[in-house]
C-alpha cells in the first residue's frame, strides 16, 4: 500500500509537474522501508525471511524507476519518463511483488496448519482410550451396565463429538466438558486448543483482507473482486463503475490537529461511504487518504450519479473533534467498464487520472474518465 502511495504521487507529479504531489511518494517510500524492516525483524521462519528479501529487492528495482522518472522529469525530460512509465515495468515489478506477498502468506498460513499436528496426537490418544474402554465395557458383566454407562458411555459419547468437531473444523463447545477425569481433561485441552486456532485463523483471515482504521476490505481482494465484477457484467450486458475517491486537504487535518483526528476523518468517511452505496456495492480503503468503490449493475449512468450525489449530501454535514468541527471534502474520479477500460488495472488508473483532474477544479468536485485527461 505504501509503495502504491508512492507511486500514486509519482504519477500526480508527472500529470501536473506540481510538487505538492511528490510528498505522498516521500512518504510512502519512507513507510514502505519502516514497514519491510519491522516484517524482517517479526517473521522467524527461514523461508519467509528469504521471500521478504526477495520483496525487499524488488521494492528497490521499483524505488529506482520511481527516482528515474521523477528525475527526468525535474530535467524537462517528461517525454523520456512517460516512455519509462508506458513500458510497464514498474506494473509488472508490482505484480511480482504481489505474487511474492501472496506467497509469504501462504507461507505463514501453512506454518499454522502444522500447528494443527498437536490435535492429531490427540485425537490418537481419544480413539486409543476409546478402543480400550469398549474392550474394558464388553468384558465386564451385566451388572456393571449401569455404572460403565454413569462413568464411560457419556464421556465417550463427548469424546466423540468432540473429535467430529474437529475432524469437520467446528468449534466445540464449553458445555461439552462435564467430567473432571483424564477425558473431561482431554476435552478441556481439545476446547482450548480449537478455540485458538479458530481465533487465530478467523483473525488472519480478516487483518489480511481489511484495512485495520476503517474495517473496510483493503487491497488483497479488490482486483479479484473487479474481475469477478467485469465476468458478470459481460453475462448480463451490462456496465460496473469505478469511483476513486481522493479526501481533501486531509494533510492539513492531521497536521494542524493530530494523527487522532485524522484518523476519525478517515473512519467517518469510510461509515458515509459504506452507508450511501448500495447493497450490490464494495467500498475498499486503497491506503493513506483514498478509497474505492465498485459499483456493479449498472445500466444508466444517471446510477452513477445518484451516489455521488447521495455521498456529497452527506459529507455536507461537519464532523466534531474536541472542540472543534472537520468538514469532510472528497474529490472522485469515475471510470466505467467497458468505455474507459476492460480490465481491472486500466479501470483505476482511468478513474485515478479522473481524480486527479476532479482535484483541481474548485467547481465540480467529480470527474468522469475521458482520454482527453491524458493529454493535458
Amino acid at each position: 500500500m505504501s509503495m502504491r502511495d508512492a507511486e500514486t504521487g509519482q504519477r500526480g507529479y508527472l500529470l501536473t509537474q506540481n510538487p505538492k504531489y511528490l510528498e505522498p511518494y516521500h512518504n510512502g517510500i519512507a513507510n514502505a522501508k519502516d514497514i519491510s524492516n519491522t516484517l524482517m525483524k517479526l517473521t522467524l521462519n527461514d523461508e519467509s525471511k528469504a521471500l521478504l528479501k526477495e520483496i525487499k529487492q524488488l521494492e528497490i528495482l521499483k524505488y529506482q524507476e520511481l527516482q528515474r522518472t521523477i528525475k527526468l522529469a525535474n530535467e524537462d525530460k517528461l517525454q523520456e519518463a512517460l516512455t519509462i512509465v508506458n513500458d510497464d515495468s514498474g506494473k509488472r515489478i508490482m505484480d511480482n511483488i504481489r505474487k511474492k506477498s501472496a506467497k509469504f502468506l501462504d507461507k505463514e498460513m501453512d506454518l499454522l496448519n502444522d500447528n494443527k499436528m498437536e490435535f492429531t496426537i490427540l485425537r490418537t490418544r481419544i480413539i486409543t482410550l476409546i478402543s480400550v474402554s469398549v474392550t474394558f465395557f464388553i468384558m465386564m458383566s451385566l451388572f456393571t451396565i449401569l455404572f460403565l454407562n454413569r462413568t464411560l458411555f457419556e464421556p465417550m459419547k463427548l469424546l466423540l463429538n468432540s473429535t467430529h468437531k474437529v475432524e469437520n473444523g467446528e468449534q466445540i463447545d464449553i458445555q461439552d466438558i462435564t467430567t473432571q477425569d483424564e477425558m473431561g481433561y482431554l476435552l478441556s485441552s481439545f476446547y482450548k486448543m480449537n478455540e485458538k486456532v479458530i481465533q487465530r485463523e478467523n483473525c488472519l483471515t480478516h487483518i489480511a483482507h481489511h484495512d485495520e482504521l476503517t474495517d473496510l476490505k483493503n487491497r488483497v481482494n479488490l482486483y479479484s473482486s473487479m474481475d469477478t465484477a467485469i465476468v458478470k457484467a459481460k453475462k448480463t450486458n451490462k456496465k460496473i463503475a469505478i469511483l476513486f475517491l481522493d479526501l481533501d486537504k486531509f494533510k492539513q487535518i492531521n497536521d494542524s490537529l493530530g494523527h487522532e483526528a485524522g484518523d476519525l476523518l478517515l473512519v467517518e468517511a469510510s461509515k458515509i461511504f459504506s452507508t450511501n452505496i448500495r447493497s450490490t456495492d464494495s467500498v475498499f480503503r486503497l491506503g493513506g487518504d483514498e478509497f474505492l468503490i465498485l459499483l456493479e449493475d449498472i445500466t444508466d449512468v444517471s446510477q452513477v450519479d445518484k451516489v455521488i450525489r447521495k455521498i456529497f449530501d452527506a459529507i455536507k454535514t461537519p464532523i466534531e473533534y474536541k472542540d472543534k468541527k472537520m468538514q469532510i471534502s472528497v474529490s472522485i474520479g469515475v471510470a466505467i467498464f467497458p468505455e474507459d477500460g476492460t480490465s481491472p488495472d486500466e479501470l483505476v488508473k482511468a478513474s485515478d487520472v479522473a481524480m486527479y483532474v476532479a482535484k483541481n477544479d474548485n467547481d465540480i468536485k467529480y470527474k468522469y474518465f475521458d482520454t482527453s485527461m491524458l493529454k493535458s
